[in-house]
């Protein structure tokens, strides 16, 4: 039954927002601060995925936390009647019951949108701002600069130069052809790098097979030919490079730059914590593409079938897997202990580690559906087409293929499959639209492989996606991103009318009620201020008193030619 489920505050949803554009939150942040944002989310109608308006912030009372694990290893933190999405017999969208999911095949993302428009150059000056340490210098005069901190000695020196510390300039007034340096360093760098695919690659390499410290930035590897086009990028910048060389034969590019350091630093962290950018997700595809590249090329095994990543960094290996996802990829993340031999010590260290697999090939990975038994049968009848007619034209051995599946003796059926029926029935003239969107949207499917009691209890957090009354009601969150069902819509401030309880079996099995049997809660939010735009006649509300249960009332919409 469809009921209030949620998610506790440290889960992470990737979401828009208009400070930072796409990024990861967690739910209880957003929530509690109640930020304006849209949410990822695919469309129930066309199974596309792109942004809709996140439209209420709930706050639940505790309830106990049980994860959900699919096969592909992504997983989420939910309530266990938190549901997630598949396919029914119609190849319509439906809900399942986290406590109920295992072994269906749910909605994941197949793609990401891209940020429109996409951020094509780095602003060091707005990276670096408030950094005391960092001065900005401009020919013609670096603009409105807050001198009251400063000495009058430092002030001059300042000036003489056309410089300022960054933390006491105005950004909006510097110059774009500014440049930025370090304290007592003549090194600088412009004010803007431009985002490019060598950019890309450079940062991805870094996140595999750099570190950094205060005043270098350092890349090591066996084959040099990798390295060299490190030091060219870096060489038209003209930074001070230096090379060695381990007796093992690894090769070890030094970038001696204190402002380099800082930066790759702060774009993807340094030590065990490097990772995917944040920035990055406002990239282009085609510098994404390259920042894989580089992370594969520097903690990465490349095959016919498929590349693999190896971390020991949780984190990457949930960023990557999103990554992953926004360029096309089916992925799978493993995660396993494994032994690691540490020098100098001479001992054995158990650790983590995970592979993150990326295929383009569907039929390696996410090849199964949600059978949609019934939607096939209507186009086989549509198209006046026997079983046997079918398996002709189809390729199969005997109608009993046909047959298996319209009877649904498997509860998922192979995208090739689907393919050769779809070009059979597409071939007699039949409206294949809703296959078309199984097979060619934006979203694949992922079996439950487990749900497990956390032992956790505590405060749950949703989230409403309803952008003009439209149910689109789901939002992209966990580790690797699976599609979560948002709760039920609130009573809006401003109704008045008979309130109706929607109850809906969305299980295999009927549910019995009984007389006085407990099956809703009503719950009281009381608001700060008066609401701002009240339900009713000004908005042209649908349901205003209403008396007893309405069908909807939707085609009165201006969408569909209404006034409403």
């Amino acid at each position: 039954m469809v009921v209030h489920a949620s998610l506790p505050a440290d889960e992470q949803l990737f979401l828009w927002t208009p400070e930072d554009g796409f990024g990861f939150h967690q739910i209880g942040d957003v929530v509690e601060n109640e930020a304006a944002a849209h949410a990822v989310s695919f469309d129930p109608e066309t199974l596309s995925v792109r942004t809709f308006p996140v439209t209420d912030f709930i706050t639940n009372p505790a309830k106990r936390i049980y994860r959900v694990t699919l096969d592909s290893g992504r997983s989420v933190l939910v309530t266990k009647d938190h549901n997630v999405f598949t396919l029914d017999e119609h190849g319509q969208v439906t809900r399942v019951a986290s406590e109920d999911a295992e072994g269906e095949h749910v909605m994941v993302p197949g793609t990401l949108p891209e940020a429109s428009p996409p951020t094509l150059e780095l602003d060091l000056v707005d990276m670096f701002r408030g950094d005391g340490e960092v001065v900005a210098y401009a020919t013609d005069g670096v603009g409105q600069v807050d001198w009251s901190d400063v000495q009058a000695s430092t002030r001059r020196h300042y000036q003489s130069r056309n410089s300022a510390p960054l933390n006491a300039v105005s950004s909006a007034s510097l110059p774009e052809e500014a440049e930025v340096a370090f304290k007592q360093s003549d090194a600088r760098l412009p004010r803007t790098i431009p985002v490019t695919r060598e950019l890309g690659w450079i940062l991805g390499f870094y996140v595999a097979e750099g570190y950094a410290r205060r005043k270098q930035v350092v890349f090591t590897q066996n084959d040099r030919e990798r390295l060299e086009r490190v030091a060219d990028w870096f060489r038209q910048y003209d930074t001070s490079l230096s090379w060695n060389e381990t007796p093992d034969g690894i090769h070890q590019l030094t970038v001696c730059s204190a402002l380099w350091s800082k930066l790759f630093r702060e774009l993807a962290g340094s030590g065990g914590e490097k990772n995917v950018p944040d920035r990055t997700w406002n990239w282009p595809d085609v510098v994404l593409e390259a920042f894989l590249d580089g992370l594969l090329d520097g903690d990465g095994h490349r095959r016919d079938a498929r590349d693999t990543l190896y971390t020991a960094n949780e984190s990457l290996a949930d960023r990557a897997t999103y990554l992953g996802s926004r360029l096309g990829y089916l992925t799978s993340t493993y995660h396993r202990r494994r032994d690691q031999y540490i020098e100098p010590t001479d001992v054995d260290h158990e650790g983590d580690e995970w592979s993150v697999d990326f295929y383009e090939d569907a039929h390696k990975r996410g090849q199964y559906v949600p059978n949609p038994s019934e939607l096939l049968r209507d186009l086989r009848d549509e198209a006046g087409l026997r079983m046997s007619d079918v398996a002709e034209e189809a390729g199969y051995s005997s109608k009993s293929s046909i047959s298996n599946i319209e009877n649904r003796e498997y509860e998922t059926v192979r995208r090739d499959s689907l393919e050769r029926l779809r070009e059979c029935y597409a071939s007699h003239g039949v409206d294949t639209s809703r296959l078309d969107q199984i097979l060619d949207g934006e979203v694949v499917f992922d079996r439950v492989e487990s749900v497990e009691d956390t032992g956790r209890v505590e405060t749950t957090y949703d989230l409403e996606v309803q952008p003009g009354g439209r149910q689109v009601e789901n939002f992209l969150g966990g580790f690797g991103g699976i599609f979560l069902s948002n709760t039920a819509g609130f009573i809006d401030p401003g109704f008045e009318g008979r309130v109706t309880l929607e109850l809906s079996n969305l299980g295999k099995v009927p549910v019995a009620l009984t007389p006085d049997m407990r099956i809703s809660q009503l719950v009281f939010t009381e608001l700060a201020s008066p609401a701002e735009r009240p339900y009713g006649a000004e908005r042209g509300s649908k349901y205003q008193d209403q008396d007893g249960p309405q069908a909807s009332r939707i085609r009165g919409d201006r969408e569909f030619g209404g006034d409403q």
